[in-house]
């Protein structure tokens, strides 16, 4: 039935017959008619045909608008990546105004870089951590040591030479996965198999299992374990995403596609959806089609709380277009926004849950943090979108990274519905070299239960 979905609901509109794709309506006025493009009787037919052209009018004005808009917005993107950046010392920074209502937040955030403006001398000291570090998950040791760059100046001309990657693994502390994780590899699956009755609703439980087995070599069963999420509740597109990026986690889109083709079915009103579809094709090998999903994030008009998905998934569409190894059909895009911008350095937060605040935090070897009320550092490292209502994405941009170590951090700001695994499911991508031929990214997994639990994630470390 899913793959001949468009051909029942045809069926269903031409002969007015209800099927899974179609219902019953009773319409009476042309702009019924018009609102649910259904063909109107014959004495309509003159009037819906000039309501429709109307229709199509006002669809095609407010589409050039959005893409003037994206097309402005691109260009200060072009701005920023062409400017060239101090890699110096930063200046104090000025204060800035408060946002939420959050005094707490804002200083903290300022505490590393204003002790990184502080005059130093021959050998300066390296400045504090940021307090927000020393919290720890209930769930998982996510401790790392507390190295900072003491780095007086630098210029830096060109791209970075040398970058390595540091993640700091998550580990759940649940008594079924330590009791796992103590096991040897040939007896993990035997053990949850024994556990599964206990824990057979629980999303966590399933997500968890398969992580130990995918540490100890077990693969073949730690997708199989994963394949009972599809399972566990079909309509729930939460659930089918968090095992989507679990598959492109596991090195497995063409597994992952099949997820992201359901959820965008369950959730088209969501730009996340066709994002996450695009994604997954390019890594599958399909890069035209990838670049068309992820137009679609581009030119389409979404909820105001999603405005900033626009900017990312475009700057995705371009670095495939420039790396796909082939010309691709690019003739449906705006010509005013093809043109790669590659980047040194970039994060990217997604999160499962809707209606959740999750933040992005950087901090630089000048022990600058970049955050929601301070997007934009000293050197050049940008922030996207706050977004404070569900999924992200929420990406940080660098061009050209001075050496030293950038610290990312996910902060749980906060909820507003219950949560279908038991906690809030990140997913923080570190990408170096991105938009090149030689673009790394590792993709660490992780939850987060509490509202303002603050842990590090990694680090990129720059030489």
């Amino acid at each position: 039935r899913a793959a001949n979905a468009g051909r029942i609901r045809s069926l269903g509109q031409r002969f007015g017959l209800v099927t899974g794709e179609t219902s019953l309506m009773v319409l009476e006025t042309v702009e019924d008619y018009v609102e649910h493009e259904i063909a109107p009787p014959v004495e309509l037919r003159a009037a819906y045909e000039q309501a429709w052209a109307s229709r199509v009018r006002d669809r095609e004005r407010s589409q050039r608008e959005r893409l003037d808009e994206v097309a402005v917005a691109f260009e200060e993107r072009r701005e920023w990546w062409n400017r060239d950046w101090p890699k110096g010392r930063p200046p104090a920074p000025p204060k800035l105004e408060r946002r939420r209502g959050e005094a707490d937040r804002v200083t903290d955030g300022y505490a590393a870089a204003d002790a990184a403006a502080a005059p130093v001398a021959a050998a300066p000291s390296p400045p504090p951590a940021p307090a927000s570090v020393t919290q720890s998950m209930p769930e998982g040791n996510l401790a790392l040591a507390r190295e900072r760059s003491t780095l007086d100046s630098v210029a830096v001309t060109g791209a970075a030479e040398s970058v390595q990657v540091t993640l700091q693994p998550w580990q759940p502390d649940s008594p079924y996965a330590r009791r796992l994780r103590a096991a040897p590899a040939d007896r993990i699956y035997a053990l949850y198999l024994d556990e599964r009755d206990e824990h057979a609703a629980s999303t966590a439980f399933y997500l968890d299992v398969a992580d130990i087995l995918f540490e100890k070599g077990q693969r073949g069963l730690a997708l199989r374990v994963l394949s009972n999420l599809a399972e566990l509740d079909l309509e729930n597109r939460h659930i089918l995403r968090v095992l989507a990026y679990r598959l492109m986690q596991a090195r497995e889109p063409a597994l992952a596609l099949e997820q992201f083709r359901r959820v965008r079915g369950m959730a088209e009103e969501e730009p996340q959806s066709f994002r996450d579809l695009g994604l997954a094709q390019a890594e599958a090998g399909d890069p035209q089609a990838a670049i068309e999903s992820l137009y679609e994030v581009v030119r389409r008009d979404w909820d105001a709380r999603f405005d900033g998905v626009k900017m990312i998934a475009l700057t995705e569409l371009n670095a495939i277009v420039a790396n796909a190894g082939k010309p691709l059909d690019t003739h449906a895009i705006d010509p005013r926004l093809l043109g790669n911008l590659p980047l040194d350095l970039r994060a990217v937060l997604t999160w499962d849950s809707d209606n959740s605040d999750m933040d992005l935090w950087v901090t630089d070897p000048n022990g600058e943090k970049c955050f929601y009320s301070h997007p934009e550092t000293y050197q050049g490292g940008r922030l996207s979108d706050d977004f404070t209502g569900g999924y992200g994405p929420e990406e940080f941009a660098l061009r050209v990274a001075k050496p030293g170590k950038y610290r990312v951090e996910a902060n749980f700001f906060g909820d507003r519905q219950s949560l279908v695994t038991g906690a809030t499911t990140l997913q923080l991508a570190f990408i170096t070299r991105f938009g090149t031929p030689r673009e790394q990214r590792q993709i660490v997994t992780l939850r987060l239960k509490e509202a303002k639990e603050t842990v590090l994630v990694g680090e990129f470390e720059v030489r």
